[in-house]
């Protein structure tokens, strides 16, 4: 018998979810942050704007951003993680509480987490006890948009798949006869960029499988390799040759 739900048990499981995914991504922001602090200390001098753009498709203020939430609640995170009560409280805050609570001096954030039940704070609540604290809030907005927009997980198509449609071949230049064939023209490639867009997505697939069953993403990796050979070698020559069963 299948279990019907309230509105009021969806919004719940939903909010629960949400609340786990911003404690998610304050960790993973840490982690990314420590990354960036790493790859920062080995560039040379004027490539990191560079580097950011083209290998993470990060702006230097949301990296800025990332490298600050690692130098400020990376070791307190540590040590809850080692058993340390004392960095409990950090290590039950989110993603959106972190970004809020960067607009106070590090020497005066403890203090006023001791003085407010940060983790059980709306947004909102917490916004406005930071502004009552003196700290300015135009920042906060802004800031967090700009690192929601760019941590949010996106896959991004891989080198090969972007180039794949300017390294196909141009057409030839149009002779007297092409209007028919511009229409097919039109139809080729709309059925070319969505057979490349379906790839990635089985592509996606594939990583998804593989991260909670590799047995399992081998088969499909196999049956996939299969049906991409059978249609590489039906499309080496095409329209086939015509077969006959004559003799002569």
């Amino acid at each position: 018998m299948i279990t019907v739900r309230t509105p009021a048990q969806i919004a719940a499981e939903i909010n629960s979810l949400k609340s786990h995914t911003d404690k998610i991504m304050l960790v993973n922001s840490i982690k990314i942050g420590h990354c960036l602090t790493e790859a920062k200390a080995v560039l040379p001098y004027g490539e990191w704007g560079k580097w950011l753009q083209e290998s993470v498709s990060y702006s230097q203020r949301t990296a800025n951003y990332l490298m600050q939430i690692y130098r400020e609640f990376g070791p307190a995170l540590a040590s809850s993680q080692e058993g340390s009560s004392d960095s409990q409280p950090v290590a039950n805050l989110s993603f959106t509480q972190a970004v809020l609570l960067l607009e106070i001096p590090a020497e005066e954030r403890a203090e006023f987490m001791a003085c407010h039940d940060v983790e059980t704070m709306s947004k909102r609540e917490l916004q406005e006890a930071v502004k009552e604290k003196g700290q300015t809030e135009e920042k906060n907005p802004e800031a967090e948009g700009a690192l929601f927009g760019e941590l949010i997980p996106v896959i991004r198509k891989p080198k090969r798949l972007r180039t794949m449609r300017t390294n196909l071949v141009q057409p030839a230049a149009a002779g007297p006869d092409s209007t028919d064939s511009t229409k097919y023209d039109a139809q080729y490639a709309e059925h070319r960029d969505g057979m490349i867009r379906e790839f990635e997505e089985l592509r996606k697939t594939l990583d998804a499988l593989n991260r909670i069953d590799p047995a399992r993403k081998e088969v499909k990796r196999e049956e996939t390799f299969k049906i991409l050979t059978n249609l590489a070698a039906m499309m080496k020559e095409y329209p086939p040759p015509l077969e006959t069963n004559l003799n002569f």
